[in-house]
């Protein structure tokens, strides 16, 4: 029987040539793709980084890569944490891709992508923004511009599509308590069976009882056979939880391969181990955002 990935020396020579050869105008291949209206991958993200995965394999055809991605994380840019400490963070999990979703802004994304072009990390930085319409929070991917705040869901999913990205529903069953203290809606609950998403948010990385709110998408979707993605994502506001959600999404083209298991429904998400110190550091983070924001929204603080 034959071995499945089977490594050759010769070929490794032979692919690691092909790939000094892609690194003449990676940065270049970056400025022309910064300037277009809707996302297109890089050089480095198409053929150079599922270049180092598959490199030395003999059959690249029938050896099919098993990839992760943390496809909601926040940066500076909003409310999260250091962008070097993000990116350090996601190589250090070995994560083939990040998605960078600041609330409402998208230039940490795309600043990430210049960094890890520049940098040559082993990492693809899917641009996006983590939009806040009046019914849930909701995740633009594959996304070269920011949106409007406040309209429906379904009006925010319409534009998302227009600018050919992909709509994901950001953990649409979180607490309702937790959206009266903060005054906002975090998620569009059972608007994910009317309004057009690509996927649904159904592991949002959270430790303890927090886990009930992700079984509740889950079985949303199983009760009312929603036929679209699940995605598996941290959330981080700190970069040391980067990674503790994933998706995960087989395919030997990179993050094209991601954008097309989101399309046709072939991804599964996970969360990881949390140790006591995570848990008490991620629900003091916890408090500690409710009552900022509490007095922000009462005007006792600037």
């Amino acid at each position: 029987m034959q071995k499945r990935f089977e490594i050759d020396l010769d070929q490794y020579e032979s692919d690691f040539a092909e790939l000094q050869d892609l690194e003449q105008d990676l940065l270049s291949d970056l400025e022309r793709v910064e300037k277009l209206e809707f996302w297109e991958p890089t050089k480095y993200e198409r053929y150079y980084l599922p270049g180092l995965r598959l490199a030395g394999i003999k059959d690249k055809t029938n050896n099919v890569i098993l990839n992760t991605a943390d496809l909601h994380v926040h940066t500076q840019w909003s409310d999260g944490d250091d962008l070097d400490r993000v990116l350090e963070q996601a190589v250090a999990m070995r994560l083939d891709a990040i998605a960078i979703t600041d609330h409402d802004e998208i230039k940490g994304a795309f600043e990430a992508r210049r960094r890890v072009h520049q940098r040559r990390m082993p990492l693809t930085i899917v641009p996006g923004c983590e939009v806040s319409s009046r019914d849930g929070h909701i995740g633009a991917l594959f996304v070269m511009k920011r949106f409007p705040k406040n309209l429906s869901a379904a009006e925010t999913v319409h534009l998302i599509h227009e600018a050919g990205g992909i709509a994901v529903a950001h953990h649409p069953y979180s607490p309702r308590w937790l959206d009266s203290i903060l005054r906002v809606r975090l998620g569009c609950g059972d608007l994910i069976k009317k309004v057009p998403f690509d996927a649904v948010e159904c592991t949002n990385a959270v430790p303890g009882s927090g886990v009930k709110y992700n079984i509740a998408a889950i079985e949303a979707m199983h009760r009312h056979h929603i036929p679209i993605a699940v995605t598996g994502s941290s959330d981080a506001h700190v970069a040391r939880f980067v990674g503790k959600g994933k998706t995960y999404y087989g395919g030997n083209q990179g993050v094209v391969s991601l954008r097309n298991s989101l399309v046709n429904g072939f991804t599964q998400g996970s969360e990881g181990y949390w140790k006591t110190r995570e848990k008490v550091v991620y629900y003091a983070m916890l408090v500690l955002a409710i009552i900022k924001n509490i007095y922000k929204k009462t005007g006792s603080v600037n």
